[in-house]
């Protein structure tokens, strides 16, 4: 799991994989994700984003709808997690 991820699809499928059930359970469940931006975001802005120049950030940017230029790190890292948010309760509404 060294690859970057490049879309919306690759990045989910990576938290998936690398989150246990119970994380996930905490990120559905969550009113305020800002309590994920030390942890969780942390991770993603240290391992996906570090350097916004690459080509692999500025995919991730891209997927995301966001301008590498006027976007931060944080606020990818932000979106993500809301995104997988959204994701994890339509993935788990349909079981």
């Amino acid at each position: 799991m060294n690859d970057k991820p490049k879309t919306k699809k690759e990045c989910f499928a990576q938290l998936d994989e690398m989150l246990s059930d119970a994380d996930k359970q905490a990120i559905m469940k969550t009113k305020d994700l800002i309590e994920f931006h030390f942890s969780l975001g942390l991770w993603i802005r240290n391992n996906w984003l570090y350097d916004c120049s690459t080509e692999d950030a500025e995919n991730l940017y891209k997927a995301f709808g966001m301008d590498t230029i006027i976007c931060q790190p944080d606020e990818l890292s932000s979106e993500i997690i809301e995104k997988y948010q959204k994701y994890l309760r339509r993935k788990h509404a349909i079981k």
